[in-house]
């Protein structure tokens, strides 16, 4: 065998081996961690934590909680920090680097309990052939509110340096709900809320109910907050993907979105918060064209994340 051939043979031999050899490992955000919190009804949560490079301000740094924390927490941190950026030009950003929190699970998902409000069950959707759709248990938001508020921030703030000024609560479909549920109720927990394509419709608008009763409370007692909206235009109407689904799917699905009417819900709603917002209570609305429930996502979390860290002026 010619030396070339076999110099050829040693390196194949090399490389496979080597490729072979190699281990993929899970892949960790940096500066990010983690622990396992019980609530004091006994249920696990999951809270991820992650924390900017460098030395804290004077005052503290903000600290954004993300509901799905499973799901938009690394998206979350990623999009933040690449808002704030670094280097000399970071501080003309109009952005600073924060807290982020996320709020998720050890194992399946509780949201469709932990994100809706105790209240009366109103009438239950249903399919075309006038079907209810199955039970879905809810009512948990008060106790995950206090879970938040007494377990939650507690060691967020005793382990990092936190502004308690600038606490913001985000949340999407059920956690827009929480959300707005949580702004209603007790303003004075965040100072920012934001609202991704909030599921007003839940059990026959009841959030309705204490929206009401928040905007007769703030004619009388102002609130410091500031509310932050936002939907996909075609969150009540089908989608060019959706409209080539087979015919059943299709239509069970334009029957969903056009009753729950989350562009209509969202943007109605801001109309009638906007008739007492303040300059200590701003409220913003912002639709994005073109886009669904699943893909305004990303663009409704870069959107608002300058409203929770914005820089000092």
């Amino acid at each position: 065998m010619k030396l070339q051939s076999i110099l050829a043979l040693c390196s194949t031999v090399m490389i496979a081996t080597m490729a072979s050899a190699a281990e993929f490992q899970p892949y960790v955000l940096p500066g990010c961690t983690e622990a396992v919190i019980k609530s004091a009804e006994g249920k696990d949560y999951r809270i991820m934590v992650s924390v900017p490079e460098g030395e804290a301000p004077a005052g503290g740094h903000a600290v954004t909680y993300v509901l799905d924390g499973d799901e938009f927490f690394p998206v979350v941190t990623s999009v933040l920090k690449m808002q704030a950026g670094t280097g000399k030009l970071a501080k003309h950003n109009g952005i600073v680097p924060g807290i982020v929190v996320g709020i998720g699970y050890t194992g399946e998902s509780r949201r469709d309990f932990d994100y809706t409000l105790d209240a009366p069950a109103g009438p239950p959707e249903t399919y075309r052939n006038g079907q209810p759709y199955p039970p879905r248990p809810g009512g948990g938001a008060d106790k995950l509110f206090d879970f938040i508020e007494k377990e939650v921030k507690p060691l967020v703030e005793k382990s990092h340096k936190v502004d308690p000024s600038r606490q913001t609560l985000m949340g999407n479909g059920y956690g827009g709900l929480f959300a707005l549920h949580v702004l209603f109720t007790h303003p004075e927990a965040f100072q920012t809320y934001i609202a991704s394509s909030p599921s007003i419709w839940w059990n026959d608008r009841y959030i309705l109910k204490e929206e009401a009763a928040f905007r007769e409370k703030i004619a009388k007692q102002p609130v410091k907050a500031r509310l932050v909206l936002t939907v996909g235009e075609q969150e009540q109407s089908l989608t060019r993907i959706e409209s080539a689904w087979p015919e059943g799917e299709r239509e069970e699905h334009r029957l969903k979105v056009t009753r729950r009417k989350m562009v209509d819900n969202t943007r109605e709603m801001f109309w009638r918060l906007e008739q007492v917002a303040t300059p200590e209570f701003p409220v913003s609305f912002r639709m994005f064209e073109g886009e669904s429930h699943k893909s305004v996502i990303p663009m409704a979390i870069s959107h608002a994340l300058p409203f929770a860290f914005q820089a000092a002026r």
